[in-house]
């Protein structure tokens, strides 16, 4: 029976981590906070990209193709990134393995956005045909993410 004990309530509601007297987290796999500090920076990102965009709108009708998927992939990006964390407590892989999953997938969703604000900021209409900076960041994301997501779901599937 619960008594109300703060350690009891955690283990009770299946917390991912628990939590000290002490205002730091303890007993958090680094898989999980490499994807959660990466998902609130995107988050982060994401909503503070809104204010060019909102300014912009203002005054046109269309902004740059660019800047909303910056502003949209890292805002979906970093719920991803942190819903992602319940798939990495899930896994059955090595914490070395499940941290080098997060980090690619933390680096895709940095180069992802990063290429779609360069695209932006250097006004490129077509980054396929100039193969800008911005297609060169794209393009390595791409990579990075589809490895970062095949480990992370072979520890889900090795885990059933």
């Amino acid at each position: 029976m619960l008594d109300g004990t703060d350690e009891q309530t955690h283990a009770a509601a299946g917390s991912l981590c628990s939590h000290s007297t002490h205002p730091e987290v303890t007993n958090v796999e680094t898989s999980h906070k490499v994807l959660v500090v990466g998902g609130m920076v995107s988050l982060t990102y994401g909503f503070l990209l809104g204010i060019p965009l909102t300014a912009i709108r203002t005054r046109q009708p269309q902004a740059s193709r660019h800047l909303v998927t910056a502003h949209l992939a890292a805002i979906i990006q970093g719920a991803m990134l942190i819903a992602l964390t319940v798939a990495a407590a899930f896994s059955t892989l090595s914490s070395g393995l499940e941290t080098v999953a997060a980090s690619l997938l933390v680096c895709g969703c940095v180069l992802f956005v990063g290429g779609a604000v360069a695209n932006w900021l250097q006004a490129v209409e077509n980054h396929f045909a100039t193969r800008s900076l911005g297609w060169k960041l794209l393009a390595t994301s791409g990579p990075l993410n589809v490895i970062g997501i095949s480990l992370l779901l072979a520890g889900v599937l090795k885990a059933l």
